[in-house]
């Protein structure tokens, strides 16, 4: 399996670790970048196998994703943190106009 990896230039390592009372058949560690196969039997690790495959290279598309999604949110609150302070700083010149307003 991790000659498959290889070959496919993926940065992950494999390891089989059969293991009937796990309750998924296998997953991807990311912060070890592993993948870890727990069927017991062989012909249903490389069904697992293959299925972690392809979820992994799947995840690369749907990133794209978050990164426009947060993008949107760090631009608006540029925008919201920008008003704001244009609000904060008219507050002075607004009370000055209205207390000579009333004065008058």
């Amino acid at each position: 399996m991790q000659h498959v990896l290889t070959r496919l230039g993926l940065p992950l390592t494999v390891t089989w670790t059969p293991d009937r009372s796990n309750s998924q058949h296998g997953r991807i560690e990311e912060s070890s970048q592993t993948i870890f196969l727990f069927d017991e039997e062989e012909s249903e690790a490389w069904l697992t196998f293959q299925h972690e495959i392809l979820e992994y290279r799947l995840k690369a598309v749907s990133d794209v994703y978050r990164e426009m999604a947060n993008s949107l949110i760090e631009a608006f609150e540029r925008l919201a943190y920008k008003r704001k302070e244009q609000f904060l700083d008219s507050i002075p010149e607004t009370v000055k106009i209205i207390e000579q307003s009333r004065e008058s």
